[in-house]
């Protein structure tokens, strides 16, 4: 079992160096969408993210999507391989965990929160570190249908909306749309975001036109985590998304190209189609 190396980037502790942990209670909310919940081995905040190992598989990023005195929860979705396989694992099995690694939010009154898709993890994760400080917020959810959307059985206050691409949960239609309708009726000082990379590029369209500051989490294939390979470097302004990211603020966007086009792959290169 490796030795923590514990080390502080800014004013936060994080660690490099993979141990192995127990997972001690997991949470199925649909057909292969689970969160894994482990003992509180470090501190976080919301928007940063850990790599998760799977010992002999492979090793992943994963938002936190919510961590208390009492444990650390990620929810993944199977998409590939790696994930499909996570879905196998059991209570008592151990997997690898290193982190926190990077920048999260930095919510301030009157923001909205966005998760569209799988992206609700650091959302879901930011809206309670914001209830347990009496800040006002609203949360907007956007999923294709009911059954992608994670935490359902939070999603009963009068604060949270909530749309599915085929209407059936919420309002039917695309979360920027309701986003606009929010905007409309609504104070929002901010919009906190994380999701799909079409749905983050169309969120600062709006909040540009509007004069609406923007925090958008985004995702790119990481290799290190620790901002030494620079796999994970935006187009533009190179910025690591592992280290000056996930969480992008207006300023640092507007410095980066590619912005909604397809990632590049482990070997660097863009698909084109």
């Amino acid at each position: 079992m490796a030795v923590h190396a514990w080390k502080m980037y800014g004013d936060r502790l994080m660690s490099d160096s993979m141990r192995s942990y127990p997972v001690r209670r997991i949470v199925t909310h649909g057909p292969d969408l689970k969160s894994f919940y482990f003992d509180p081995v470090f501190e976080s905040y919301p928007g940063q993210f850990v790599n998760l190992w799977i010992p002999g598989v492979d090793e992943k990023p994963f938002s936190i999507s919510d961590a208390t005195d009492e444990y650390i929860e990620l929810s993944v979705k199977a998409v590939g391989p790696f994930t499909r396989k996570l879905m196998e694992c059991n209570v008592g099995d151990y997997l690898g965990l290193r982190g926190p690694f990077g920048h999260g939010f930095q919510p301030g009154e009157h923001a909205l929160l966005i998760g569209g898709g799988i992206g609700l993890a650091p959302i879901r994760y930011l809206s309670r570190f914001m209830q347990t400080r009496n800040m006002k917020y609203i949360l907007l959810i956007g999923a294709k249908k009911a059954q992608d959307v994670i935490f359902r059985s939070e999603l009963y206050d009068d604060q949270i909306y909530c749309t599915t691409e085929d209407g059936s949960l919420g309002c039917k239609g695309l979360v920027t749309q309701e986003m606009k309708r929010i905007l409309d009726t609504e104070t929002v000082s901010c919009i906190c975001a994380a999701g799909p990379e079409a749905m983050l590029a169309r969120i600062l369209e709006i909040a540009d036109v509007r004069g609406i500051d923007v925090q958008l989490s985004f995702e790119r294939y990481m290799k290190c985590g620790i901002g030494i390979c620079g796999q994970c470097c935006l187009d533009g302004s190179g910025i690591r998304v592992c280290v000056e990211g996930p969480v992008l603020r207006r300023e640092e966007i507007r410095e980066t190209t590619g912005i909604g086009l397809p990632h590049r792959d482990a070997t660097g290169t863009r698909k084109t189609s």
